[in-house]
């Protein structure tokens, strides 16, 4: 990586670990061997810094998303690899910023825990569009090959399948008894019981169990 990419990789670590507040430009610079006034070439202020870098975090999780499903054979396979993918991306930076116990860290919670998050409204809708967007796009698929009911409220449960999965990443990142792996093959199978075309779905009521 050239020393800009160093930076920002370095920001993403810091900003993750230690919120904005807490995040200071002699850090990133100390861990990219580099002195601080070297990062003023790159970048205005430490805000232009942090807009960057969660940018590029955003850019690179909607890309996997968009990934997740190419290959896919089934709306069932394509619902797993989306989860698996976001895990596995959530999980990459708590690797990022050692963490000693590997969990999927959340992105929202680590970066505007001192920040107004309404500053950056735009850059949360659109990756929750983009996640709203796949998840409809699979249902669909999934409805038109007689594999998801087709009696179900797409948007609704769009909706609450983004709140449950969310939920298990906040959980995971704040209850350490929680094994978010055992969770996530548990959600999978729950909502392959509510949407899948099976006669154990016919039997469930969507009302009572989202």
């Amino acid at each position: 990586m050239n020393t800009k990419d160093r930076i920002i990789s370095a920001a993403i670590k810091n900003f993750l670990n230690f919120g904005y507040e807490k995040t200071s430009l002699a850090s990133i610079a100390e861990e990219v061997g580099i002195k601080k006034p070297s990062i003023y070439y790159h970048f205005k202020n430490k805000k232009e810094l942090f807009n960057i870098s969660l940018k590029n975090i955003l850019e690179s999780l909607e890309y996997n998303i968009l990934k997740s499903t190419e290959n896919c054979t089934s709306s069932k396979e394509m619902f797993e690899s989306l989860f698996s993918t976001l895990l596995e991306f959530h999980i990459q930076l708590s690797v990022m910023i050692d963490k000693k116990h590997i969990k999927p860290v959340n992105i929202f919670a680590s970066l505007f825990s001192t920040l107004d998050a309404e500053d950056y409204k735009n850059s949360i809708n659109n990756y929750y569009n983009l996640l709203n967007n796949t998840i409809i796009h699979i249902l669909s698929i999934g409805q038109k090959r007689n594999e998801i009911r087709i009696d179900i409220k797409k948007d609704s449960i769009c909706e609450q399948i983004m709140a449950w999965f969310e939920g298990l990443l906040i959980l995971s990142s704040l209850y350490s008894s929680f094994n978010f792996n055992i969770a996530k093959q548990e959600f999978l199978d729950n909502l392959w019981i509510l949407i899948g075309k099976t006669k154990k779905a016919k039997t469930i009521s969507l009302g009572t169990k989202w």
